[in-house]
């Protein structure tokens, strides 16, 4: 089996830090709103300090490193623990690199993820990029020879229920925008574009036809 080592990112983590950064700003915007009612500006530019340093602090928790092996029938992962994943068990297998790094999923035949991501703000994605597209290339090997009936999905969007995920994410902007006031309003106005970029993605993947059940 063929080895690997990579970095990874810990999204949870990630998604923590960003989430307690806000929440950082926002507490401290009111309160130094309460404490300094006249000096505006400076109500604004110390909260958002704050909240960088504190982000800036712990950004190292986030990156975590692992490894993987690779057979032409399963992969072997470990992160925090170790995942055996045998390629009869797959139901398909989505992969995405953009300009913010790396997400790859393996959906499961009994209905369960596994999930994986490198962010290129906080980790070398160039290892990473190395496994999955042996990977990838192991698992179309394995799909053609076994005729297993392994999905590409070539995004995330072409799953039904994605329409509800994007109407919830909707429904919280238009929330945002109501009943929040600068700077916690940056958290719905940062979310708009790429909200509205995923709609147009997912209409398009309807119009094609190219959505699944799963």
């Amino acid at each position: 089996m063929k080895e690997y080592n990579f970095e990874y990112t810990k999204q949870g983590i990630a998604y923590a830090l960003f989430f307690a950064s806000f929440a950082i700003i926002a507490i401290s915007s009111i309160a130094l709103g309460r404490l300094m009612s006249n000096y505006v500006l400076l109500d604004i530019i110390f909260p958002i300090i704050i909240g960088v340093v504190f982000f800036l602090l712990n950004k190292q928790r986030i990156k975590k490193t692992g490894k993987a092996s690779l057979s032409d029938k399963e992969a072997v992962i470990e992160l925090s623990d170790t995942e055996t994943l045998s390629f009869d068990t797959l139901k398909y297998y989505y992969s995405y690199n953009g300009k913010n790094g790396i997400v790859f999923t393996l959906g499961l035949s009994d209905g369960t993820k596994f999930k994986m991501s490198a962010n290129n703000n906080f980790c070398d994605v160039k290892p990473l990029q190395l496994f999955l597209t042996d990977l990838e290339s192991a698992i179309e090997s394995y799909n053609t020879q076994s005729q297993a009936g392994i999905v590409h999905l070539t995004s995330i969007l072409a799953r039904k229920n994605a329409v509800y995920i994007l109407l919830i994410l909707t429904i919280l902007i238009i929330a945002g925008y109501i009943y929040t006031k600068m700077p916690l309003m940056c958290i719905p106005i940062g979310f708009t574009l790429p909200v509205i970029i995923n709609w147009i993605q997912y209409f398009q993947l309807r119009a094609a036809n190219k959505l699944v059940d799963f």
